[in-house]
């Protein structure tokens, strides 16, 4: 059982990771979750939840905020696996 907390803790820090990742740059680039959420056609409660960590970002929603904000999607995610 004490490993299934472990992966799921490791999983919440890494989706916590890319929220506040996505969260950063977002301010960076001036782009409101407003307009993150008309580029992934989702409304910006959704947006709100995945930026703030209680919902994770799926693959596809990365990508194209990555594209949307003009930075390679691996700028979102930590060198190595568990170095958040």
């Amino acid at each position: 059982m004490a490993r299934g907390r472990v992966i799921l803790s490791f999983v919440k820090d890494e989706t916590q990771y890319i929220a506040d990742k996505i969260r950063g740059v977002a301010a960076e680039k001036r782009a409101s979750q407003d307009a993150i959420a008309k580029t992934l056609k989702m409304s910006r409660q959704a947006v709100n939840a995945r930026m703030t960590g209680r919902v994770a970002f799926t693959a596809p929603e990365v990508l194209v905020i990555s594209r949307m904000l003009d930075v390679p999607v691996s700028r979102f995610f930590p060198e190595k696996v568990g170095a958040g």
